[in-house]
């Protein structure tokens, strides 16, 4: 198993115990992951001794895509350096000093892109303890400006095309349908390309039918508008999806 590999279980572990098997993101972590080795590549310095390469990264996340991770930006930056550190030892880079890497919503980094910027630089008064504290500053930052919304959980009922899918709604306006610029992508034939959406207003969801063709359900009373809540159904076409208590991972 390499590295990557190792990156992707990581992960999956992680999210297994929360939010159930499948957990869909518009960022992917294995995706910040190659962008990280990218830079790892990208950025090499020659020396005497050998080959060094950064070991400090900032990671810019649209604001909107990072909140997704909000429970879990800590322990998954403490995986991408442990990471980092096995990639380099694998290919006998050397760095001039601990790996760090950051976590930052960035307004100007379009939605569902990653950038990441990597140096090779003295890290004298790192300490991870105080660097966690700044991380989480940085997470609740961006969950104040994404809308403070108290998420909820949104499990897709598997069907005989697609397997069980769980969602972390935090947004204030979160799209669904069959297309891939939703949110929410429900792959399922009956399912129109933007059929729905989520709005949170005032401390409570709404659902809201975008026109669709075989419309939209609330515990089995069609509407174009209503107000949803946790244990509620949503029947998309034939998609059924039902909102779950959300209560976060606070194992990192």
């Amino acid at each position: 198993m390499n590295s990557l590999q190792r990156f992707e279980n990581f992960f999956e572990r992680l999210m297994e115990g929360s939010v159930g098997r499948i957990f869909r993101t518009p960022v992917q972590p294995a995706e910040i992951g190659r962008r990280l080795e990218r830079a790892m590549e990208g950025n090499q310095l020659a020396t005497v001794d050998g080959i060094v390469v950064p070991n400090d990264y900032v990671v810019f996340l649209n604001p909107e895509d990072m909140v997704q991770f909000a429970d879990i930006v800590p322990s998954l930056c403490r995986q991408m350096e442990d990471w980092l550190i096995d990639l380099a030892e694998e290919r006998n880079y050397g760095f001039i000093d601990q790996v760090r890497v950051q976590m930052i919503g960035d307004e100007n980094v379009p939605r569902r892109r990653i950038s990441v910027e990597a140096h090779i630089v003295e890290l004298p008064d790192y300490d991870p303890i105080q660097q966690e504290a700044v991380q989480r500053t940085e997470v609740y930052r961006v969950v104040e400006r994404t809308g403070n919304v108290q998420p909820v959980l949104l499990r897709v009922a598997p069907t005989s095309v697609s397997p069980e899918q769980v969602f972390v709604i935090r947004r204030q306006v979160t799209t669904i349908g069959r297309a891939l610029d939703n949110d929410v992508v429900v792959e399922v034939p009956e399912v129109s390309r933007h059929h729905a959406r989520l709005e949170y207003v005032n401390g409570q969801f709404q659902i809201v039918d975008l026109n669709s063709t075989n419309g939209t359900s609330v515990n089995g009373v069609r509407v174009d508008r209503q107000w949803v809540q946790v244990g509620d159904e949503i029947l998309l076409g034939t998609a059924r999806l039902t909102l779950l208590p959300y209560r976060g991972d606070r194992r990192g």
